[in-house]
C-alpha cells in the first residue's frame, strides 16, 4: 500500500512538473500605433534577458526586414524572465482610443482585434512580412498602450487599471515639395486648419500667394488625434475636417487631397477609417487614417507646388516621413511648433536637446503614454506587465522621455504644463 501510494504521489508530482513545463502564458497587447516601436523594443529587450534571439525566443511581424517596430501586428514566443514554460506576446495596433475600447468593451470597432498566431513563426529568429495566419478574438486584449487617459475617451466605465509608463512626443510635419517658406505652425493656426480642413499658405508664410494647406490626420480611434485636439483646445469629442489621398491617381506623386468621405474604400483610400468612436455616425471630413505610418508614407512623395499637406505625427512617424537616405532627408519636413522645433527628430533621431525641451516644459507637444489593463492580473501576467514597465525607459528610442526625466507635468491631456 505504501509503495502504491508512493507511486501515485510520485506520478502526481511528475504530472504537476510536466504541467508547469508545458505551461503557456499568452499576453495580447493593443493600442497606440505611435508607440508601437518603443513597445516592440521593450518586448524584445525583455525576452533577450532570458536568452538569445533564435535560441530561447523567436518572433514574427507584418513589417519588412528593417521595420519590425513599425509593424501593425507581431507575435513573440519563447522564454520570458521569471516565468516557467512558454510565453507568447501578441500585438495588434489600432490606436489608443481603440485600445481602451478593447479593454472596456471587450472588442475593437468595427471588428475584433486581429492577432498573428504562432503559425507565423516559421523559423528560429525573426520572421518578417508575415500577415497570416491570424485570428480575430473578442475580449482578448490583456494590455493596452494609450497616448491618452481613459477619461479622455468615450469608454470611461468600468475604470481600467495601470497608468503612465513614459512620455510620448508629437510634431507637425509637412510633405515633400511643400512651400519652403512654411517652417512653423502655431496652436491657433492648427486649430483653424482642423476646423476648416484647409487654410491659405499665406497664414504661415506671411505673403500673398494662391497655395492651400490641407489637414491630413488620423481617425478618432487614434490617441495622436485626441492629443492634437486636446492640445489645441478643440476638444477630443468634436468633429474635424480632414483630407485623404486617392492612391489610384499616382504611385509616385501626391494627388490633390479629397475631403474624407462617408464610406471606406480600401482601393482608393488604403488605411482610411471612418470616425465613429466619439460620433455615433460617420460625418463628411471627420474620418482619417488608422496609422501614422500611412501618413508618413504619403509625406515622402513629390507633390504639386501649389498645395501643401500638414499632419500631426508621433516622432517615430515624423522621422519616417522625412525618408532619410544616407543621412539626408529626401521626403517631408518637421515644422517648428509655436516657434520650437524638435531639431533632433528633424535630423533623423530624437536627441538630448529634444528631450530637454519636453522635460523642462519648453515644448508642449507631448502626452503621457499609459499601459492599461483590466481587473486583477494573474501572477504571470503581472510579471510581464512589471517587466515591460521596467525595461521601457531604456527602449523609448525616438518616442519621447521617461517619467523620471520629466521636470514638468500636466494633469490632463493637453492641459497646462506646470513644474513637478
Amino acid at each position: 500500500m505504501k509503495i502504491k501510494s508512493l507511486v501515485i504521489g510520485l506520478s502526481t508530482a511528475l504530472g504537476f512538473a510536466a504541467a508547469a513545463v508545458a505551461q503557456t502564458t499568452t499576453i495580447n497587447i493593443v493600442g497606440a500605433t505611435a508607440f508601437r516601436s518603443a513597445a516592440d523594443a521593450a518586448i524584445k529587450a525583455a525576452f533577450t534577458e532570458s536568452g538569445a534571439l533564435g535560441s530561447t525566443w523567436s518572433y514574427a511581424h507584418s513589417g519588412n526586414a528593417t521595420k519590425s517596430g513599425g509593424a501593425s501586428r507581431a507575435i513573440y514566443r519563447g522564454n520570458f524572465p521569471g516565468i516557467t514554460g512558454t510565453t507568447i506576446i501578441r500585438t495588434a495596433w489600432s490606436g489608443s482610443v481603440e485600445g481602451v475600447r478593447s479593454l472596456v468593451k471587450g472588442t475593437a470597432s468595427p471588428v475584433a482585434d486581429t492577432f498573428l498566431t504562432v503559425g507565423a513563426i516559421t523559423a528560429p529568429g525573426e520572421n518578417f512580412d508575415k500577415t497570416s495566419p491570424t485570428e480575430d478574438l473578442k475580449g482578448a486584449a490583456t494590455f493596452a498602450f494609450s497616448d491618452v487617459a481613459q477619461k479622455n475617451t468615450p469608454f470611461t466605465s468600468p475604470t481600467i487599471n495601470g497608468g503612465p509608463v513614459g512620455v510620448i512626443a508629437f510634431a507637425p510635419v509637412i510633405n515633400k515639395d511643400a512651400n519652403a517658406s512654411i517652417t512653423n505652425i502655431t496652436i491657433q493656426q492648427l486649430r483653424q486648419l482642423i476646423a476648416a480642413g484647409t487654410i491659405p499658405t499665406s497664414m504661415l508664410t506671411g505673403s500673398t500667394n494662391d497655395g492651400t494647406i490641407y489637414n491630413v490626420g488620423r481617425n478618432d480611434g487614434s490617441g495622436t488625434r485626441v492629443v492634437l485636439l486636446s492640445e489645441t483646445g478643440v476638444g477630443a469629442a468634436n468633429a474635424v475636417k480632414q483630407y485623404v489621398i486617392d492612391s489610384t491617381k499616382s504611385s509616385e506623386t501626391l494627388s490633390t487631397p479629397v475631403l474624407a468621405p462617408l464610406t471606406t474604400d480600401g482601393t482608393l483610400y488604403p488605411s482610411y477609417t471612418l470616425s465613429t468612436d466619439f460620433a455615433t455616425t460617420a460625418k463628411l471630413g471627420n474620418g482619417g487614417y488608422s496609422s501614422g505610418g500611412t501618413i508618413a508614407g504619403w509625406m515622402k512623395k513629390a507633390s504639386a507646388a501649389n498645395y501643401n499637406i500638414v499632419s500631426w505625427l508621433g516622432t517615430n512617424d515624423a522621422v519616417t516621413s522625412q525618408n532619410f537616405v544616407s543621412g539626408v532627408a529626401t521626403g517631408g519636413r518637421v515644422l517648428s511648433y509655436n516657434g520650437e522645433k524638435l531639431n533632433g527628430v528633424a535630423a533623423g533621431a530624437f536627441s538630448s536637446d529634444d528631450k530637454a525641451k519636453i522635460a523642462f516644459g519648453k515644448y508642449s507637444g507631448w502626452s503621457f503614454e499609459n499601459l492599461f489593463y483590466k481587473g486583477t492580473l494573474s501572477a504571470n501576467t503581472k510579471k510581464v506587465y512589471d517587466k515591460l514597465v521596467a525595461v521601457l525607459p531604456a527602449n523609448l528610442g525616438t518616442a519621447g522621455a521617461t517619467i523620471a526625466e520629466m521636470k514638468v507635468t500636466r494633469t490632463t491631456d493637453g492641459g497646462v504644463i506646470a513644474p513637478k
